[in-house]
């Protein structure tokens, strides 16, 4: 079994004039920040009723039949039309991760790592929860390649060049106007880099960032995006194109628990700290099927199954994201 504690081993012992320091982790986290996510504080009601998943019906829209010419015959009657429903489906997630911390690992260390624990849980959640959104957007993309002919995704076999995200768009029809982000591998972004085609706009707060943009679209550069045998996956998002509602974390120890075990560690003393998070993300336009779950809710793995997912949308223009596939050296 492998060692599930923060040992002495995974810490720096430090010298008396020694500060110890932490290493940020490197991933992106601006996923975030682009507009992609938004909330809808009705999901919370409908998960006071327990369940683990959430029914959001819905109507379509009117259809495209042609208007008719009235005239005054009263016996002739007007065709009566009806306005159809979809039933989507979103996943409840109830998440946790646990972390230990022997007593002497901190005396050694000269730090306490409990504390960091504690301050990076928000960190350690968005990155967790990017998995999550991850594997939900292959389990749709992959039902759509499966079920519905692939019109979500746009494969060129080859490296990204300009005309790729024009025809990616145009995937959408006259929707092709309404992506706002892409998501992308940095060997992609690096292919546009090369041939100059990133333009760069200071962030609104002053002596901000600058954020990268190609043909209007936010660019977030993320290499945690899918990759498989050279096909890298990079995602066209509409404003506010994925759901995702945080719940409070009503259980008994809350979203942060800690657990002492004063006989561990030979007597000195082990803390243990468990981390919880309670969410509902959902692609709209889809219905989580759950056919394919092992456990009381899905894994990142499983929410990337084809299995899991359909789509309810009644046209790809009703989604709200594109897959753009490129493959890259």
């Amino acid at each position: 079994m492998a060692d599930a504690y923060t040992r002495i081993a995974d810490a720096i012992v430090p010298s008396v004039y020694a500060q110890y320091s932490f290493e940020e982790h490197v991933q992106s986290l601006e996923i975030y920040q682009a507009g992609i996510l938004f909330s809808d504080p009705s999901i919370a009601s409908k998960l006071s009723m327990g369940g683990r998943s959430v029914d959001m019906p819905g109507w379509k829209d009117l259809g495209n039949d042609p208007s008719e010419p009235v005239n005054d015959d009263p016996a002739d009657s007007i065709e009566m039309k009806k306005i159809g429903s979809r039933r989507e489906v979103a996943a409840r997630n109830v998440r946790a991760q646990a972390w230990g911390v022997p007593d002497l690992t901190s005396i050694l260390a000269g730090d306490d790592p409990q504390k960091l624990i504690v301050r990076r849980q928000t960190e350690y959640w968005q990155r967790a929860n990017k998995l999550t959104l991850l594997g939900i957007l292959k389990g749709v993309v992959a039902d759509n390649i499966a079920n519905d002919g692939g019109d979500l995704v746009r494969t060129t076999g080859a490296s990204i060049v300009d005309t790729d995200i024009i025809e990616a768009a145009y995937l959408m029809g006259d929707r092709a106007d309404k992506f706002k982000t892409i998501w992308m591998h940095s060997k992609q972004m690096k292919a546009l880099k090369l041939a100059d085609l990133i333009d760069y706009v200071p962030s609104s707060e002053q002596g901000g960032p600058l954020i990268p943009y190609y043909m209007g679209l936010r660019a977030v550069v993320d290499d945690d995006i899918p990759v498989a045998a050279g096909v890298y996956t990079a995602f066209m998002f509409k404003d506010k194109a994925i759901l995702w509602n945080e719940l409070p974390v009503n259980t008994e120890g809350g979203p942060l628990e800690f657990d002492r075990k004063p006989r561990q560690g030979h007597g000195g003393g082990v803390t243990e700290m468990v981390g919880r998070r309670h969410f509902v993300p959902h692609v709209p336009g889809t219905r989580f099927l759950d056919a394919s779950s092992a456990g009381e809710f899905a894994t990142d793995a499983e929410l990337a199954l084809a299995a899991n997912w359909d789509r309810t949308a009644s046209s790809v223009k009703n989604m709200t994201f594109i897959a753009l596939k490129t493959t890259e050296v």
